[in-house]
């Protein structure tokens, strides 16, 4: 038997009259998971006056406890609603799953859902799907496709979720991405009819192997079938265009966004700028970085990093110190290496200064430039 803890809290006295969504809201109200845990068992104290806990409360306070990583104390609510007589829903057992998934644990993934039948719940195709794609979040690819035969054995018939998350499991190897196309054209059998996500999968999987001319083949399919690609989309084919050296095309699709009023992200121009960068182009960049700030996208510390490597590459000191300027102002901190490239930078006798250059690696240390050939550090 639970003990019940004294009520803290003055409940309205006619109890019997009053629903739970008090509880919900002052438990949702509190940020601190100790007291919503509090705010919970001050109305488990009034269960002699009529009150019960149902399955939103106990999700809400699962769901709590799940946020602050703590498992075992979720774990065990579950346990007290069995003790309540409480039903213990599907969409409680699978925010369980999901938590262990996210602090990648697929062995407590696995062992929460076989045991939903011990907790009388019956575990439907959403159940299946939902540990199917943890699962191959996790790369645990084997597991994951026994599961889904295992699925299909008990009479679950395929349907776009399951067959998205079986077609992402089998773009993650080169090997197995024909498989993966196999089953996408397969769909239609199935009475299924691909969506955007299972093209977005496909584009990104055939980019990542640099068979990109057919992710290409897939957008213009895509957009035949009524679907529209999204930012993401056109990113793994940018991504996929740079790494391959097809730069101009992969700033045509850029701009192709913009007249689709597709907003290209962070993740978009990054993936162009290291193209730029990597394949001698950085002069480029410094005006793709004007248009990324006008777009209000803050370039991070490895879209800087990546900027002054290609210019440094390039030698382009000019261009490296305004970029050096503009990450310190942004509140960036350079590392070492950063530092190392431009000092080699002004050493190597290609820079025509006049007064010596000053650079503050931080707040015991100066170098100073004389010249094009003589650097000191002062500490």
């Amino acid at each position: 038997m639970v003990m019940r803890t004294k009520s803290i809290i003055k409940w309205p006295k006619q109890v019997t009259t009053w629903s739970t969504s008090l509880v919900e809201q002052l438990i949702k109200a509190e940020r601190n998971v100790e007291k919503a845990v509090i705010v919970f068992d001050s109305a488990s104290a009034e269960y002699a006056n009529g009150f019960r806990h149902d399955h939103k409360t106990y999700g809400l306070i699962v769901s709590k406890l799940l946020s602050a990583n703590q498992f075992k104390r979720a774990e065990d609510f579950v346990d007290r609603m069995r003790q309540d007589d409480c039903i213990i829903t599907e969409d409680i057992l699978l925010s369980i799953c999901r938590a262990y998934g996210q602090v990648h644990k697929p062995h407590d993934v696995m062992r929460v859902f076989q045991k939903m039948k011990e907790y009388e719940c019956e575990s439907t195709l959403k159940s299946y799907v939902t540990v199917l794609l943890i699962l191959v979040d996790e790369n645990q690819l084997k597991v994951a496709l026994k599961f889904y035969r295992y699925m299909r054995q008990l009479g679950f018939p395929p349907n776009v979720p399951s067959l998205n998350v079986l077609i992402k499991a089998l773009c993650k190897n080169s090997g197995t991405i024909d498989s993966a196309i196999r089953i996408f054209r397969e769909m239609p059998k199935h009475g299924c009819t691909p969506d955007m996500y299972t093209y977005g999968t496909l584009i990104n999987g055939l980019c990542r192997i640099k068979k990109v001319n057919e992710a290409k083949e897939l957008l213009k399919e895509l957009e035949v079938n009524g679907c529209s690609p999204s930012v993401v989309t056109y990113t793994s084919l940018i991504h996929g265009l740079s790494e391959s050296n097809n730069l101009d095309e992969a700033m045509a699709f850029l701009e192709e966004m913009e007249t689709k009023r597709i907003d290209p992200n962070l993740y978009t121009y990054s993936s162009l700028i290291n193209g730029l960068c990597k394949y001698g182009r950085s002069s480029d960049t410094m005006e793709l970085l004007k248009v990324m700030v006008s777009k209000h996208h803050k370039p991070n510390m490895v879209t800087y990093s990546t900027l002054l490597h290609g210019l440094c590459k390039e030698k382009k000191l000019r261009d490296a110190l305004i970029i050096f300027d503009r990450m310190k102002l942004q509140g960036l901190k350079p590392d070492a290496g950063l530092y190392r490239k431009i000092i080699d930078l002004f050493c190597d006798g290609r820079y025509q200064g006049n007064p010596p250059i000053i650079l503050n690696l931080n707040s015991n240390h100066v170098c100073i430039i004389y010249g094009q050939s003589y650097c000191r550090i002062i500490c």
